[in-house]
């Protein structure tokens, strides 16, 4: 397997305590405001790691990925399976619009 060069960052920090940093700044950044923190995620990475724009994308998704597994569970418990049966319907008949919209735009 190759390694793609853009894929490694030729410059910007790498120190274990700025990385610690900015992912503990990203995190109480996003938790204060709901979000998973993709948002804030994106130019650090660009910025000041040095990573490449796709490259960037590619681990922020993966990160998201994390982020998303992680709190699933914790909200799963917050929430009554009563509740979330009430609007499975909406849920269901949502994703479904939105895998049709996603296909149509594709093609």
């Amino acid at each position: 397997m190759m390694l793609d060069e853009d894929a490694i960052p030729a410059r910007g920090a790498r120190s274990l305590p700025l990385v610690f940093a900015a992912g503990a700044a990203v995190g109480v950044l996003g938790g204060m405001i709901g979000l998973g923190g993709a948002e804030f995620r994106l130019p650090l990475l660009i910025s000041l790691f040095g990573f490449a724009a796709l490259s960037a994308v590619i681990l922020n998704k993966a990160m998201s990925l994390i982020v998303v597994l992680t709190a699933l569970p914790a909200r799963l418990a917050a929430v009554p399976l009563a509740d979330l049966a009430a609007h499975g319907t909406v849920a269901a008949n949502l994703l479904a619009g939105s895998l049709l919209g996603a296909w149509a735009g594709a093609s």
